[in-house]
């Protein structure tokens, strides 16, 4: 019952100008989570961030005592989610089960999020070498780092000897990794160089730190639990990288940072995602900025969908005149409006880009700038529209000229989904004098907690066992039905 709890929403906030802070906090435990002590990144880096318990369940910047019922046991039957798959109706949502079921969210942790390239973070979390941040999904935890050859690497966080935690802390710098244990010693590359009282019983070289597979691309961090990871990365390499090339994100820095726990199944926040059909109620702030209400699917000869200018619209022509605009003045940097690879299929990745509405020039509250420009446009180019990054299954990126907006997913449970959100700005940027976080904020913080609404309502009608869906729309919801034919065919793919 506490799963569907409607106690008070829990913030904390981290101000610039407050130091670094550990400090030990009781409160009820709820959903099986109870706060007990605060070490934040966002304070860490003298930077503003938020961390929200959204009805009601705390996990985030924060160390969380997880006593909650295990979801990481043995997945369902292989054999009966393939012929579950088998059996599903195109066009319609999904049943009850793969919302709420925890032994199919199992499936989906050791299946595909184990076996999927997951986005991590970002270059410039470790621009310098032994600088380091880590990323737990599941029973997983994973260093990054950049080494002394200024190579980014990636470890299981691990140590060899009996399994501790070599890094306790999500980031940092080190000349060098100790275990708290028994500090075992390994090098920023992973190699161990001291074990205490084991010199002539092991050799070195046989125990160094597990590597995980590790790509960046466009100042990108992706890491696969694999070591067969499902897809080749250098395909989404090709299509990122060019795309982001321009908005040079190595010399990004976080501006604001903000973690929700969101109770509901991470598929379908991703799900809420991929349509518009829900903003004129939900997104004010959005549709005044975007054209996304004046686009519709219609259907693709390989049985897939296009998204295309609403002939029935009546400021089509508009839109048709602006994006005609926009991709000839965009030419000098070689990008246009266009969509590279589209879900679903082995498309896990998408880029694309699309104007703002005329009088905008970046996706703020009223369309004007907010930041300086974060790249290498020219000032009479800030208005870059909106470069939109999504990689499944867990994260999206909107860039303007001169700020970006991400989210990062990682499932806690079958109800409820961590979101790390980022408000990024040129590193050189200073607050109060370059942005104003009143200002730079507020567009995209309310459109992101109306959608974390928005999914837990739909969550909570789930659980009912009146659920009973009807088709997507084919018009505005076939996004959500290429999202959920990649998820099966990703899933059935991994299945043994």
């Amino acid at each position: 019952s506490s799963l569907v709890s409607s106690s008070p929403t829990i913030t904390i906030t981290f101000s610039s100008n407050n130091k670094m802070f550990s400090k030990m906090m009781s409160l009820p435990r709820r959903g099986g989570y109870e706060l007990t002590q605060t070490t934040s990144m966002a304070q860490s880096r003298g930077v503003r961030g938020v961390v929200v318990d959204t009805n009601k369940k705390l996990n985030s910047s924060v160390i969380i005592n997880e006593t909650r019922r295990s979801v990481c046991g043995s997945a369902s039957n292989p054999v009966n989610l393939k012929e579950k798959i088998a059996h599903r109706e195109d066009g319609r949502p999904l049943p009850r089960e793969w919302y709420t079921d925890e032994s199919i969210f199992a499936a989906d942790m050791k299946y595909l999020w184990k076996t999927n390239w997951l986005f991590a973070g970002y270059e410039f979390q470790i621009r310098e070498p032994g600088q380091y941040f880590t990323y737990e999904v599941g029973n997983e935890n994973v260093i990054v780092v950049r080494d002394d050859d200024n190579q980014i690497r990636s470890f299981f966080n691990v140590c060899r000897h009996r399994g501790s935690r070599v890094c306790p802390s999500r980031e940092g710098k080190v000349k060098n990794f100790t275990c708290p244990y028994h500090s075992w010693t390994y090098t920023r590359s992973g190699q161990l160089i001291k074990a205490t009282h084991m010199e002539n019983q092991i050799n070195f070289a046989d125990f160094s730190l597990i590597p995980c597979n590790v790509r960046s691309s466009g100042g990108l961090i992706f890491i696969n639990l694999s070591q067969k990871p499902l897809f080749d990365f250098e395909p989404a390499h090709q299509i990122i990288s060019p795309q982001l090339q321009h908005h040079s994100l190595v010399n990004a820095k976080p501006a604001y940072l903000r973690t929700d726990i969101v109770k509901a199944n991470w598929k379908l926040v991703y799900e809420n995602n991929r349509e518009c059909y829900h903003c004129p109620n939900a997104h004010p702030e959005y549709i005044k900025a975007n054209y996304d209400l004046m686009f519709t699917y219609v259907p693709t000869s390989d049985g897939g969908f296009t998204r295309v200018v609403d002939p029935s619209h009546p400021k089509k022509d508009e839109a048709i005149q602006h994006i005609d605009e926009c991709s000839k003045r965009w030419e000098k940097y070689g990008l246009s409006c266009a969509a590279h690879n589209n879900f679903p299929g082995d498309g896990w990745y998408r880029a694309s880009r699309m104007p703002l509405r005329k009088g905008w020039v970046t996706e703020s509250i009223d369309g004007s700038p907010v930041a300086p420009i974060l790249g290498d446009f020219k000032e009479e180019d800030r208005d870059m529209g909106s470069m939109r990054i999504h990689t499944l299954p867990n994260y999206w990126l909107h860039l303007s000229g001169d700020h970006g907006v991400s989210s990062r997913l990682t499932p806690i449970d079958a109800l409820h989904t961590r979101v790390d959100s980022a408000w990024i700005v040129h590193k050189d940027a200073v607050e109060g004098v370059d942005y104003d976080l009143q200002k730079l904020t507020p567009f995209w913080d309310k459109t992101n907690q109306a959608d974390w609404d928005i999914c837990q309502f739909n969550q909570q009608g789930i659980l009912s066992e009146a659920y009973n869906p009807a088709p997507y729309s084919l018009k505005k919801e076939s996004g959500v039905e290429t999202f959920v034919r990649w998820y099966l065919k990703t899933l059935s793919k991994a299945l043994p």
